[in-house]
């Protein structure tokens, strides 16, 4: 995986957690719950401040990472005008909106003794739409949105957010404050909305192609460059998590790895299991599949094993115009949920031995 796309990553999502942070600290603040012995509002008003200022220096190292990113291959004019992309054009777009509106929220700050607190304070309920248009663009735009940390992580954020601004529209501080239950409940209605795409978007099987408007994966490296970088036999080393759902009433059990993959063009593999409890343990493998692929394109490759025993697989993988891939790989489980392994790519196809189990 090339260290641009891992610094793209990061700093994706320590914006995202910076703007979160900021915008709960909005919502504290407004609710006023501070003690002004041992936490005074003027500190956390400075808080406040600094959050939004440091999600947009890592906002800016986004940016920057994702455009040198050897991959999708950004032109300066794609990073900084909304709609333009070759890449998830809507979802990018949003992004880049998310990153003016934040620098204007930014430039609140330092206007403030100018504008004064009343109009600092209204124009930083910005912050909300900086965070809606971040979450949508995370969501829609991000290679790793299908993984359980990162929806751990929208989750988490989104309970936040959206709980503390419930709250505050049910009870707002003062006794002469009004209430807004229509608001409130507007709100929980956008949430529920809000789960609904997310399940019926990006968590659905082909959003890579419906998110390019059927265009591709949005790379612009030549075909027959990616032919070339496969010609000839190479070995890799992977890790990462893997979950299991099951068994359930029926004894089906199924588990899914997540992985990454160092060495070679294709960084981003994801193996999925799926099995029936057999007495005496173990479990009968009934179907698998394989992707491989590269971060902002995962399933640019698709097979399924063709041999599975002990901790060694075996599988071929096919692309649209693109010679396949035989992959010989070994898993090894670390911890409760970690994976490592290594694997073996040759171009051409292979028959197995058939699967076997887990």
């Amino acid at each position: 995986m090339e260290w641009q796309w891992i610094v793209a990553r990061a700093s994706g999502f320590t914006a995202y957690g910076l703007v979160t942070l900021a915008a709960v600290f909005g919502l504290l603040l407004s609710q006023r719950w501070q003690s002004r012995r041992i936490w005074p509002r003027l500190v956390n008003d400075q808080l406040h401040q600094y959050l939004v200022l440091l999600a947009g220096i890592f906002t800016a190292i986004h940016g920057l990472s994702v455009l040198i990113d050897p991959f999708t291959k950004f032109t300066w004019f794609e990073v900084l005008v909304p709609g333009v992309s070759h890449y998830r054009p809507l979802w990018m777009a949003l992004g880049i909106i998310a990153a003016y509106v934040g620098l204007a929220v930014v430039a609140t700050g330092w206007l403030r003794p100018k504008i004064g607190y009343a109009w600092w304070r209204r124009l930083h309920y910005l912050t909300f739409v900086v965070w809606i248009l971040a979450t949508l663009h995370g969501l829609g735009d991000g290679s790793d949105t299908r993984t359980a940390w990162a929806l751990d992580i929208y989750g988490a954020s989104s309970a936040a957010i959206i709980g503390l601004t419930i709250l505050r529209l049910l009870r707002p501080p003062g006794e002469r404050s009004r209430r807004f239950p229509g608001w409130a409940a507007l709100t929980g209605v956008v949430a529920v909305g809000g789960l609904v795409f997310t399940l019926a978007g990006p968590l659905r099987p082909g959003w890579n192609k419906i998110a390019n408007n059927g265009k591709g994966s949005g790379s612009r490296v030549a075909t027959a460059q990616v032919v070339a970088s496969t010609s000839s036999a190479y070995s890799a080393t992977f890790q990462g998590t893997v979950t299991q759902q099951g068994p359930d009433a029926q004894g089906n059990v199924t588990l899914q790895f997540n992985l990454l993959v160092q060495g070679g063009p294709y960084g981003s593999m994801t193996l999925i299991l799926q099995g029936t409890a057999i007495s005496g343990g173990g479990v009968q493998l009934t179907g698998s599949s394989v992707a491989l692929g590269t971060p902002a394109q995962p399933g640019l490759y698709q097979g399924a094993l063709s041999s599975l025993s002990g901790d060694r697989f075996h599988a071929t993988v096919s692309a649209a115009g693109l010679a396949p891939l035989t992959l010989n790989g070994r898993l090894q489980l670390f911890g409760s949920d970690g994976v490592q392994g290594t694997l073996q790519v040759t171009p051409g196809s292979s028959s197995g031995g058939g699967e076997g189990g887990f």
